[in-house]
C-alpha cells in the first residue's frame, strides 16, 4: 500500500506492523512487517539491549524496505510474534513487561532454513550463484534478522486463525 501511494505521489503510513523476534542467548533478530506479509524493516541487536532497542530500533537495522522510516515507534505494533526457542521465556515476559502488547508464541522449527530462502527473494543470487541449488546458497551474513520475518509471518498467520475462530 505505502509503495503504490508513494509511486502515485501520495505517501501512507503503514498503520498497522506486525513485530516478530527470533530471541537468542547472544543476539536477537527483529523484523516488522505489514499486515500484508512484507518485510518494512528487519535488523539485529545484542540480546543484553533489550530494553534501548525497544525504544529505538534504528541503530540496529539492516533490511529496510524504501520508504519506510526506521525510526519506527512501538506504539504502530498490533502485535508481537515470538519464536519459542532456547531463550524465549524470559524474552517473552521482558517484551510484555516493557510494551504491554498482546505476544503470539510461535513454533520456530526451520525458520534458519525459511530465512535462507527468504534472503534469496530478497537479494537476487549473482549469475554464478544461480547454478547452485537453492540448499548449497550461503548468505554472506546472519540471518537472525529474517529468521524473524519468518517468525513474524507464521504470528501473522496464527493471529488470523485465533481471530477467525473467534467470529
Amino acid at each position: 500500500m505505502a509503495l503504490a501511494s508513494r509511486q502515485m505521489g501520495i505517501y501512507v503510513r503503514e498503520k498497522d506492523l506486525v513485530l516478530g523476534f527470533d530471541p537468542g542467548r547472544d543476539k536477537t533478530g527483529f523484523a516488522f512487517v505489514n499486515l500484508d506479509g512484507g518485510l518494512m524493516m528487519s535488523g539485529i541487536f545484542p540480546s543484553c539491549e533489550i530494553e534501548s532497542c525497544l525504544h529505538d530500533f534504528a541503530p540496529y537495522v539492516i533490511e529496510r524496505r524504501v520508504g519506510f522510516e526506521s525510526d519506527v515507534s512501538i506504539s504502530r505494533v498490533k502485535f508481537i510474534a515470538i519464536g519459542n526457542g532456547t531463550t524465549s521465556r524470559d524474552f517473552t515476559e521482558q517484551v510484555r513487561s516493557i510494551t504491554g502488547h498482546e505476544v503470539i508464541i510461535v513454533d520456530e522449527k526451520n525458520t534458519t532454513m525459511e530465512a535462507r530462502s527468504l534472503y534469496w527473494k530478497i537479494h537476487k543470487p549473482g549469475i554464478f550463484m544461480r547454478f547452485l541449488p537453492e540448499g548449497m546458497r550461503v548468505p554472506p551474513r546472519v540471518l537472525d534478522d529474517l529468521a524473524a520475518y519468518a517468525i513474524a509471518l507464521r504470528g501473522l498467520k496464527k493471529y488470523r486463525d485465533i481471530r477467525r475462530n473467534k467470529l
